[in-house]
């Protein structure tokens, strides 16, 4: 699957490479939450720490928006449009989210794990690359 960063209107922007490295680090936090158990470093833990304080993050943000339905899953909105999509459908229309807005959510979702690392810094030379 290729993952599209928008650099236009996206106060959020990464780099590619830190937007891959902050991608890796939350797959592999969704991985051992649902493999079970699994041995990790204290670094590991800690970087696990930033991607739950991201989640909490978001799904705070998410549960005041009045066009969400039902409980919302901000690792699996990052995982799966369909998944994002339906949870800003509204009535009356046929589609929810477009793409541009799920790339935008993973967007600050990555910059969010990035910032709880103290990370974020580095994005602001993704413009000279």
């Amino acid at each position: 699957m290729r993952h599209y960063v928008p650099q236009k209107k996206n106060p959020c922007a990464l780099s590619h490479n830190l937007y891959m490295q902050m991608l890796y680090l939350i797959r592999d936090y969704d991985e051992s939450r649902h493999g079970g158990r699994h041995i990790a470093s204290g670094e590991r833990l800690w970087q696990w720490q930033a991607v739950e304080k991201a989640k909490e993050i978001l799904q705070t943000e998410y549960k005041k928006r009045p066009d969400r339905v039902g409980a919302f899953d901000p690792l699996q909105a990052f995982f799966d449009y369909a998944y994002f999509s339906c949870m800003f459908a509204t009535k009356g229309r046929e589609m929810g989210a477009g793409k541009r807005s799920w790339n935008l959510y993973r967007s600050r979702y990555a910059y969010l794990v990035a910032e709880q690392l103290g990370l974020s810094s580095a994005s602001d030379n993704h413009h000279g690359q």
